[in-house]
């Protein structure tokens, strides 16, 4: 497997994901009704990560349903009190998981870290009952490769280009593919998936934004990927000064979500 560029165990984890959940939540609670979630599904969640999708598939799908929520440090989802949830400590690469079992399958920002990614795909539509879905999310640097700055005046400006450019390198040293969200509509078409659509959605990065908050905890995690990859100490404490400034303002990567359905059984 890729080395995740995360630190499930540090303290600053779960604030770290509450903020990505206020930022990708709206999204992904989206989607997922728009396949149709509903009452007595069973559902899936590959790396649940703080929990919060795993507690709204769980209100969601009722007594009559059931979640499993795997996650290779799954001490978040533990902390879930819910009849009708199933939590595992789960490595998707090469632990068991059932086939032709789940109504819904679901992953955010998993596939762009593990280096088999299309065997983990392969794994995630076998697991789906004929007509189930499949929702995977995941991140796409192409909105952050940018050079014009975060404005004219900004000190951070001139390396700009670089500082993201090094973010990719670090990370495709690492095993992780930081242009997979683009990809995902045609790696689902690939295993035989109807139905395919996507959506694409980013936001603005601001003083006080739970977007702020994410990208610099994140960063605060990704110095030595950043260090891997070009930047210098000194520049790498000047991008995160800025962006604690208060009039900071910045876009992030995007991220794609992709969703499609597997071929119901043919009736006779």
């Amino acid at each position: 497997m890729s080395d995740y560029i995360y630190d499930p165990s540090l303290e600053d984890e779960r604030s770290r994901l509450r903020a990505l959940e206020f930022v990708l939540d709206p999204g992904t609670v989206s989607v997922l009704e728009t396949v149709g979630v509903a009452k007595g599904w069973k559902c899936l969640e590959v790396g649940g990560g703080g929990g919060s999708v795993t507690r709204w598939l769980c209100d969601r799908v009722g007594s009559e349903g059931h979640v499993v929520a795997t996650d290779l440090s799954p001490r978040f989802l533990e902390e879930i009190d819910a009849p009708n949830l199933e939590v595992r400590k789960h490595n998707i690469v090469t632990d068991p998981l059932e086939e032709n079992a789940f109504d819904l399958v679901h992953s955010r920002d998993v596939l762009e870290h593990i280096a088999e990614r299309e065997l983990v795909l392969d794994r995630m539509v076998a697991a789906l009952k004929p007509g189930g879905w499949l929702v995977a999310e995941d991140v796409d640097f192409v909105s952050a490769l940018r050079a014009d700055g975060f404005g004219e005046s900004s000190s951070l400006a001139p390396f700009e280009g670089r500082m993201w450019a090094a973010s990719v390198k670090g990370m495709k040293a690492r095993g992780v593919d930081p242009e997979y969200g683009r990809r995902l509509p045609w790696r689902l078409a690939a295993r035989g998936l109807t139905e395919i659509s996507a959506t694409v959605r980013g936001g603005l990065f601001q003083a006080g934004s739970p977007g702020r908050t994410l990208a610099l905890l994140s960063l605060a995690q990704l110095r030595p990927l950043l260090l891997e990859g070009g930047l210098s100490e000194n520049e790498v404490e000047l991008l995160m000064a800025t962006m604690k400034r208060e009039d900071f303002m910045g876009f992030g990567p995007i991220h794609v979500a992709a969703w499609g359905r597997t071929p119901a059984e043919a009736t006779v």
